[in-house]
C-alpha cells in the first residue's frame, strides 16, 4: 500500500521506517528544507548546532529501527556516554550531579543531604515500578478506546501516579534541592512539575536502565543516519512540501494529501497517512465534520506546553570545566513555574539548560573558544507574544544569569549569538501557539484523553509524535511509532473494530 508520512521529526522517521519494514511504499513530506523537525540542525556563522534535543535516553529504540532492516546503528553512528548526566547549579551556589550508578548517585545526594541519601533507594525502586507499568506495559498501548484506559487505572492508583511529581518527591526527600533534582524531568517533555503526574517519575528509572548518551557529531547526525537508512531501503523524501489539505473520499477514508512547494500545488494519493506534526493542525485540516465529538472538544480545550527561548552562541574564551548538560536553577521554583506555564510576561530570573557538547564530544572543541546553546522555558504565544520588543532585554538577562552562575565574564566573551523563540516553533514547525513540546503532559491530557494515535472518523489517518500517546521527549515520540505500527497492522488486516463507540464512530 501507498503510505504518506507527514514530517521528519523522530516520530515521523520511526513511523516511516516501521511502515517500510511492513512492506508499504512510503513517501515523506517535509515543509522545511531539511529533516529533523524540532531536532533539525542549524548553522550560524559557519558553526553547526543542534536546534533541539541533545539528550538520548532509551538508545535501544534507535537500535531497533536499524535492526528492522538487518543493520546496526553502531555501524552508522556512535553514541557517546555522558558523565555526569546533568549538573544542577542552585542559586545558593551549591551543586548536585545526576550520575550513572545508583551508589554513586546516593553518595552525591549525601553531599547535600545525608538524610535524603538514605531515601534514594526507595525512590528509585518506586520509579522502577512506575517505569515497568507506565512505559513497559502502557507505553506502546492503544488508548483510542475509553475502556483501554480503565484497565490501566487500578495499577496507576496503586502507584500513586495521579499525584503531582513535586508532591511525590516530597514523600521521599526533605531537602528542597533534592526534590527539585528529581522532579524537574517533566520540563524535558514540556510539563510543569507542579501539575504533571508522578507517572513521569519513570523517566529517572529509564535513565538508570539505559543511561544518557550524546550522538557523536550532534543529534543532527542521528537524524541523518535515520534518513540515510530510510533512503537505502526505498523511502522517498520531499522537502519544502507544506501540507495544505487532506482529501477525504466518500467512504470517509483519506485518499490524498495536498501540499504546496515554492513552484507548485500538488496532490499525493495514498492508502494510509501518518501525521507527525502538531495534531491541532491535523484537526484543523480535517475540519469539524470529520471529527468526533470528543475530538472537537479536545481541540477546543487543549492546553499547550510552555514555549522555549534558545540562544546559540560561541565564546572567545574556553570553559573546559563546564559539564555537557548544566541546569541552572532560579532561587524561585513554584512561582517561576507558574509564570512559565500560565504567566503573561517573561521571567526576570529564568532557570536555564546549558548545552556544551565539547564536554562529551571532542569534535565540538574549538581552539579559539567554545560552542554552547542555552535554553530557557518561557510562556507560549497564547500567554506572551511581544518577542520583537522584549527579546534583546531577555537575551541580556539569560547571559547575566550564565555569567553569574557558570560562565564568568561570558557577556564580554561572546563572538556571536543567535536566538530562536516561540515564533520559530509556530512559523517553521507549525506548532500550536509556538509550544516547544506540543501539548502539556497533564492528567486530563494523558492516555485516552490525549490526542489519539488514530483519527476517530478517518480510519486510515494515524498520528505520531509529541502530541499523541505516549507523549513528548525522544523516547515518547519514537515509541509513538510503535503504536502506529500496531494500529496499521490491525487496520490493514481488517482486525480493527468497525465502529468506535463512546462519542465517536469510525468507519471501517
Amino acid at each position: 500500500m501507498r503510505a504518506t508520512v507527514i514530517g521528519t521529526g523522530f516520530g515521523s522517521l520511526a513511523s516511516a521506517l516501521r511502515l517500510r519494514a511492513l512492506g508499504h511504499d512510503v513517501d515523506v513530506l517535509e515543509a522545511c528544507p531539511d529533516a529533523g523537525g524540532r531536532a533539525r540542525s542549524l548553522t550560524f556563522h559557519g558553526e553547526r548546532f543542534d536546534a533541539g534535543p541533545t539528550v538520548i535516553t532509551a538508545p535501544w529504540l534507535f537500535d531497533e529501527l536499524f535492526e528492522l532492516f538487518g543493520e546496526r546503528r553502531a555501524d552508522c553512528l556512535e553514541f557517546l556516554p555522558c558523565d555526569p548526566w546533568y549538573r544542577l547549579v542552585y542559586a545558593d551556589g551549591s551543586r548536585l550531579d545526576l550520575v550513572p550508578g545508583a551508589e554513586r548517585q546516593r553518595k552525591e545526594i549525601e553531599r547535600l543531604s545525608p538524610r535524603d541519601a538514605s531515601a534514594y533507594a526507595g525512590y528509585l525502586k518506586h520509579s522502577q515500578e512506575l517505569y515497568r507499568v507506565g512505559y513497559e506495559e502502557l507505553g506502546d498501548a492503544d488508548f483510542s478506546s475509553f475502556s483501554s484506559m480503565l484497565k490501566a487505572f487500578p495499577h496507576l492508583v496503586r502507584l500513586g501516579a495521579f499525584r503531582s511529581l513535586w508532591s511525590h518527591t516530597g514523600r521521599y526527600f526533605r531537602d528542597r534541592r533534592i526534590r527539585q533534582a528529581f522532579s524537574l524531568q517533566p520540563l524535558l517533555v514540556g510539563g510543569n512539575p507542579l501539575t504533571t503526574t508522578a507517572i513521569y517519575g519513570l523517566i529517572h528509572a529509564m535513565e538508570r536502565k539505559g543511561g544518557i548518551w550524546f550522538a557523536k557529531g550532534g543529534t543532527g547526525r542521528l537524524v541523518e543516519a535515520l534518513v540515510g537508512l530510510a533512503v537505502r531501503h526505498g523511502i522517498r523524501f520531499h522537502y519544502g512540501a507544506k501540507v495544505v489539505g487532506l482529501s477525504i473520499g466518500q467512504e470517509r477514508g483519506l485518499q490524498s494529501v495536498e501540499y504546496s512547494t515554492l513552484s507548485e500545488e500538488a496532490s499525493m494519493p495514498c492508502d494510509l497517512c501518518v501525521w507527525g506534526g502538531d495534531p491541532v493542525k491535523a484537526y484543523e485540516l480535517l475540519g469539524p465534520s470529520r471529527l468526533s465529538v470528543i475530538e472537537r472538544m479536545r481541540a477546543r480545550t487543549v492546553q499547550s506546553s510552555m514555549g522555549l527561548y534558545v540562544l546559540y552562541f560561541k565564546t572567545r574564551a574556553r570553559y573546559p570545566d563546564v559539564a555537557h548538560h548544566t541546569i541552572v536553577l532560579s532561587a524561585r521554583w513554584e512561582a517561576l513555574l507558574r509564570e512559565i506555564f500560565g504567566g503573561s510576561s517573561l521571567p526576570r530570573d529564568p532557570s536555564l539548560y546549558l548545552h556544551r557538547p565539547a564536554s562529551t564530544d571532542p569534535g565540538f572543541g574549538r581552539p579559539d573558544g567554545d560552542l554552547f546553546y542555552v535554553l530557557a522555558p518561557v510562556p507560549h504565544l497564547g500567554n506572551f507574544s511581544s518577542w520583537e520588543e522584549h527579546e534583546p532585554a531577555f537575551k541580556r538577562t539569560v547571559l547575566d544569569v550564565l555569567g553569574q552562575q557558570v560562565l564568568p565574564g561570558v557577556a564580554e566573551q561572546i563572538e556571536f549569538a543567535e536566538s530562536l523563540d516561540p515564533r520559530y516553533f509556530r512559523d517553521a514547525l507549525s506548532s500550536h501557539l509556538g509550544a516547544g513540546f506540543s501539548i502539556a503532559p497533564l492528567l486530563q491530557q494523558s492516555a485516552w484523553f490525549r490526542f489519539h494515535n488514530r483519527a476517530d472518523r478517518v480510519p486510515n489517518l494515524f498520528l505520531c509524535g509529541a502530541g499523541v500517546h505516549p507523549g513528548g521527549g525522544l523516547p515518547g515520540v519514537v515509541t509513538s511509532a510503535k503504536v502506529v505500527e500496531r494500529l496499521v497492522r490491525e487496520w490493514s488486516e481488517d482486525k480493527a473494530p468497525h465502529e468506535r463507540l463512546f462519542f465517536g464512530a469510525r468507519a471501517a
